[in-house]
């Protein structure tokens, strides 16, 4: 009682104040975004929530990076919103080499300005290549680079390729899993639907690299991709999905002629 009226209350009245219309003017909140790949909304009940980040993970030649720039084609093509791809491991002629080979005119698309591709894989200063590491790499230049091109051309769907690279020669988790939430808060800020690619841990349990991603995304994806008997099998799971329902279980996936098809 003896703090009404005290000038402590009304700042915690007022922050409280903030919150809540910051809250209520989330109109997307509940939105869905379609991926557009084919048999994978119909497992989280239309598409991913709008203005979320999501972990697409799994072993190498799993599919990660087809699913990431499938979701940034469809997007562009198909429902008009434009898409970012920030590449650490894959260069941009693979990237657009491999959407080729798939029917899907990347090119045509980075002319509109309905696409952009950041290649980060090789950087030079002078005759001198720089790795991603804390010495040589400034995050918060690469984080006000890419705020500023998702301002600049409206963009609404953001791939980050991988994390794993990314944050690979920071041995502290903690600076990792800040990291990742500065970037993600970042995207959440200007709307943006974003995957996070990486790759599951060492251990069998670790469905991630460093055992933090999961924990700031919406959802994690896993892709598989296993031996059995004399071949190797494509696997999907929705291993976390928050704020809706998603199928329960792993469906075969396939990559076709024209991208991912889920088999039902």
């Amino acid at each position: 009682m003896g703090d009404r009226g005290s000038p402590r209350r009304d700042t915690l009245l007022g922050e409280l104040r903030r919150r809540t219309k910051m809250f209520e003017g989330e109109s997307e909140l509940g939105e869905r975004t379609p991926t557009g790949i084919k048999g994978f909304d119909e497992m989280v009940q239309g598409g991913l929530l709008r203005g979320e980040t999501y972990i697409v993970t799994g072993i190498s030649g799993a599919g990660k990076s087809i699913f990431s720039l499938e979701f940034l084609y469809r997007g562009a093509s198909q429902f008009d919103e434009p898409g970012l791809y920030v590449t650490f491991e894959e260069t941009m002629q693979s990237l657009l080499r491999n959407g080729k080979n798939f029917g899907w005119n990347l090119p045509e698309l980075i002319r509109q300005k309905r696409l952009l591709i950041a290649d980060f894989t090789l950087m030079t200063v002078g005759d001198r290549a720089l790795s991603l590491n804390p010495e040589a790499f400034n995050l918060d230049g690469l984080y006000v680079t890419l705020e500023a091109a998702v301002r600049e051309l409206g963009i609404k769907r953001v791939v980050l390729d991988s994390v794993s690279v990314l944050f690979l020669q920071y041995p502290n988790t903690g600076v990792i899993r800040r990291e990742l939430n500065i970037i993600s808060s970042m995207l959440r800020k200007n709307k943006c639907t974003s995957i996070f690619v990486t790759e599951t841990g060492s251990e069998p349990s670790a469905i991630t690299r460093f055992g933090v991603e999961e924990y700031l995304a919406n959802g994690v994806i896993v892709l598989y991709w296993e031996a059995e008997g004399d071949k190797r099998n494509r696997y999907i799971e929705v291993f976390k999905m928050r704020g809706t329902a998603h199928y329960m279980g792993r469906r075969r996936l396939s990559i076709t002629n024209d991208g991912i098809s889920v088999i039902y």
